[in-house]
């Protein structure tokens, strides 16, 4: 009977022993977790801040990531200007991102929408490209246009050729479709993505020249109020991936094979948006365009973003 005792005594010692040792394990497990429950959460340091001063009145700032383009990388419309849209530019910064693979531009106009609407503007920028002012158009001649050099070969092409005007209802007589090769640069490759060329034909009521333009799909047309501007926003989305080539031609990051290049125009001016002419208001139009290439399916949040930096003095 003592041994049997002694073996109960033993078997409850060691229950006893077993359960402090979970007990100590379970209190270890909950300090453990309140520790890191307590533990501040590290959050990323803010990108510094840049601003650029576009007028009196209008400042943007943006993250210094961003900086001003190489003067031979600013479009210039040269020969094309007498066929773009009518929009005159008083001002036109052209900026560049390398760690996003991204280009801005910020411009300031006259306003040749005085007379029209929100809905004429939202139906001419989601016009046909060749139109005259759809959005295409816009990111051809203002944004993207051809290099100098390609520009003068396709003028000297089309210049010798013979025109001679037909009637009213028949085709131009005389077409001039030229390719333009793109600098092995961001802004070559936007470009690129852009038009093939360019396209000069004689008409019966005068010349026209325009691009050869990619496939893209138009995405409907936003308006937004943003720190006292009235901005309408159009998107164009390339429907063709980049692939391998185009990476390795233009020296961009391989993450990027496989996604789609996205074009972004904002109009903007001081709200309310100057559609009617008001003699004691004369202000000129602001443009924002946003060139960029993610794996992400829409760029449009870091766009958004880009617009929020724009203040109103």
């Amino acid at each position: 009977m003592a041994a049997l005792a002694a073996v109960g005594m033993l078997g409850l010692t060691a229950q006893a022993q077993q359960t402090q040792v979970q007990q100590a394990a379970a209190q270890q497990t909950a300090a453990q977790q309140g520790q890191a429950q307590q533990a501040p959460v590290q959050q990323a340091p803010a990108e510094e801040m840049q601003s650029y001063r576009l007028s009196s009145s209008i400042s943007v700032e943006i993250p210094t990531s961003w900086h001003v383009s190489d003067a031979d990388e600013d479009p210039s419309l040269g020969v094309l200007a007498p066929y773009a849209p009518p929009f005159h530019f008083s001002q036109v910064v052209m900026l560049t991102n390398e760690k996003q693979s991204a280009i801005l531009l910020l411009g300031l106009s006259d306003n040749p929408l005085m007379g029209h609407d929100s809905y004429w503007l939202d139906a001419q920028m989601h016009a046909p490209s060749g139109s005259g002012m759809s959005l295409l158009d816009v990111l051809f001649y203002f944004f993207f246009p051809p290099s100098h050099a390609c520009m003068d070969d396709a003028l000297q092409n089309y210049t010798e050729a013979t025109m001679t005007p037909s009637s009213e209802d028949a085709p131009p007589t005389m077409q001039v479709t030229y390719a333009c090769p793109h600098e092995q640069t961001l802004s070559g490759f936007y470009s690129a993505q852009v038009s093939s060329g360019i396209t000069f034909e004689q008409t019966n009521s005068g010349p026209r020249a325009y691009g050869v333009i990619r496939d893209f799909y138009l995405a409907p047309m936003e308006q937004a109020d943003i720190s006292g501007i009235t901005f309408y926003s159009f998107e164009a989305q390339r429907e063709g991936q980049i692939g391998r080539a185009a990476s390795a031609r233009y020296n961009l990051p391989e993450y990027l094979q496989g996604s789609r290049s996205e074009f972004f125009w904002a109009i903007g001016a001081p709200s309310p948006f100057p559609f009617v002419a008001d003699s004691g208001r004369n202000v000129p139009l602001l443009h924002v365009g946003y060139a960029s290439a993610a794996p992400g399916s829409n760029n449009r949040a870091e766009f958004v973003r880009l617009l929020h930096g724009i203040k109103l003095k």
